[in-house]
């Protein structure tokens, strides 16, 4: 694999991973117009992994009220583990189905540019009262929970449906923002577990000099990207975010 390509994608991984864009819109992008040939499953492993250790290094305080069990960390706690049980369930019942039928370019960019106005609609709804994770009860959790599982659907994004629920629930923008990285602690985890049983059951264990640079890259990308989306949010909203989303929805569409 060339260094180019690794580059691109470790960034991109550290970049669509948690900003509420969609990742594969910008796969498709980068296949349309560099031609890149299929990475490989081990690659993607280590892009997971460098972007999963990048948000565990973030959040260690959290993660380390959650290993004291501490009374913020117990919050946390029925957070990560309710929110996270829908999706693999969904996501095993339908995977074949989403990708046999809404894999497609012009489907991805429907899906990026509905979920772009439903990201705006949420930010900009009024809310009297905010809600905050200290008091978050088990129903909402599970709201967040079954709207995550709408992102096994190409185009849609996981960060940006879970901050979109969590924002229509009656969550600042801080606070979902949050949410939403905690969340992608088990599903990053998740994700990469699978794959690596794919890889095993296919016999290739090999790790290779790409592999290692990958990671540290989307690492690097990953830790970056995250301080810059929470120290920002509260000035600049979601709206560059939608404004993004809506034309790289129209640019899919006229490829």
């Amino acid at each position: 694999m060339e260094i180019l390509q690794i580059v691109l994608l470790a960034i991109v991984q550290g970049i669509t991973e948690f900003l509420p864009i969609s990742s594969q819109s910008h796969l498709i992008l980068m296949s349309k117009f560099l031609g890149m040939r299929d990475q490989g499953l081990g690659f993607d492993i280590a892009l997971h992994a460098g972007s999963l250790l990048a948000i565990l290094i973030y959040y260690r305080r959290e993660i380390g009220q959650v290993l004291y069990l501490s009374n913020e960390g117990k919050n946390y706690i029925k957070l990560i583990i309710i929110g996270s049980i829908p999706l693999p369930i969904v996501a095993l019942g339908f995977m074949d189905f989403v990708s046999l039928n809404l894999r497609s370019v012009n489907s991805i960019a429907v899906m990026t540019i509905i979920f772009a106005v439903v990201l705006y609609l949420a930010d900009m709804r009024k809310k009297v009262e905010y809600n905050n994770l200290e008091s978050i009860s088990v129903y909402t959790i599970i709201f967040i929970g079954l709207m995550q599982t709408l992102a096994i659907i190409p185009g849609v994004s996981r960060s940006g449906i879970v901050i979109t629920a969590a924002l229509f629930v009656n969550f600042s923008r801080e606070n979902s923002v949050k949410i939403a990285f905690l969340l992608s602690i088990p599903a990053i985890f998740m994700a990469t577990v699978y794959q690596s049983a794919e890889l095993y059951s296919i016999g290739d264990y090999n790790i290779f000099t790409e592999h290692l640079l990958g990671a540290t890259l989307s690492f690097i990308a990953s830790y970056l990207t995250i301080h810059f989306f929470i120290t920002t949010i509260n000035k600049i909203s979601f709206i560059p975010y939608v404004i993004y989303r809506l034309l790289l929805g129209f640019v899919l569409i006229g490829i």
